[in-house]
């Protein structure tokens, strides 16, 4: 089993809103000693990043290009998400939200992401809506931008998240499984079913999951808030849920999704970069 981390690794700059651009991003992701790497294109929306420029395809091109030179594999990359980040307050924001999705999956294709991870949405944790009409509302927003990665060749893989719909195991699959089409999967976020399960034992909902499995965003948390640390630094049993992706077969990338260097100054990220190495190198091994 194979890991890597998310590019969020190196992303904050310490001090100033701006960001670190996606090539440098990945040239200290390869330097800290990972050979596989997820792109977050998140920033897209919050204006982080040169991609949203009519320059992006170039910039793709480069990033890809940098990625191969480095020997960096790319197996999933993090579509754009109704979060904080995307700060839109009128009919203008959110069309730039939608254009930024399709932007995205451009991005994705350029660069050859064969999957892409997708929240999906919940409304926000509206629990007295039925989950036949979530399902069915979902599809009203995501079908055209899931037909759309499809025919451009990228796969969709939907995350469970923390609370509310979509965060049980059995919720997710019933969403993922009414698209009748293999190429949609899902995403295993450790720290979500963490925080859903209290703590509990994930073996039986990743066997849920189990052949719709195709990205993880791993990370631990204390059961209560999305901390995104490190494994091994809160309170998920990780034997146990490595165990259990060897047991359903699941023979993707393990990919780190960490907060360790998002309040660090620069001259401690490569340390904390090739600390988060060594623990996802250990946890492979679990």
């Amino acid at each position: 089993m194979q890991f890597g981390t998310m590019s969020i690794l190196f992303r904050e700059q310490l001090g100033t809103d701006e960001h670190i651009g996606y090539i440098e991003s990945l040239t200290r992701i390869r330097r800290a000693g990972f050979t596989n790497a997820d792109l977050n294109l998140c920033q897209l929306c919050a204006y982080k990043t040169t991609l949203h420029l009519p320059t992006w395809q170039r910039d793709a091109e480069q990033i890809a290009q940098t990625a191969q030179d480095l020997g960096l594999s790319l197996p999933q990359c993090h579509l754009p998400f109704k979060s904080k980040k995307t700060k839109w307050q009128t009919a203008e924001d959110y069309a730039f939200y939608i254009e930024m999705f399709y932007r995205a999956v451009d991005v994705a294709a350029v660069i050859g992401f064969p999957w892409a991870v997708v929240h999906p949405d919940r409304y926000p944790l509206r629990e007295e809506m039925d989950l036949e009409t979530l399902i069915q509302e979902n599809h009203k927003e995501y079908d055209p931008l899931v037909d759309y990665a499809l025919k451009k060749g990228v796969n969709i893989a939907f995350e469970n998240m923390n609370a509310g719909h979509f965060a049980k195991a059995e919720e997710l699959v019933e969403y993922i499984d009414s698209y009748h089409d293999d190429r949609v999967g899902a995403c295993w976020d450790t720290g979500h079913a963490n925080m859903y399960y209290k703590g509990g034992d994930q073996w039986e909902p990743l066997h849920t999951v189990g052949h719709r499995l195709h990205c993880t965003h791993i990370a631990d948390n204390r059961a209560k808030d999305d901390l995104h640390l490190l494994p091994w630094e809160g309170t998920i049993d990780w034997p146990r849920v490595i165990a259990a992706m060897r047991d359903i077969s699941y023979d993707g990338a393990l990919i780190l999704e960490p907060f360790i260097n998002n309040y660090s100054p620069d001259h401690l990220k490569d340390i904390n970069g090739r600390y988060a190495f060594e623990v996802m190198r250990l946890l492979e091994q679990a």
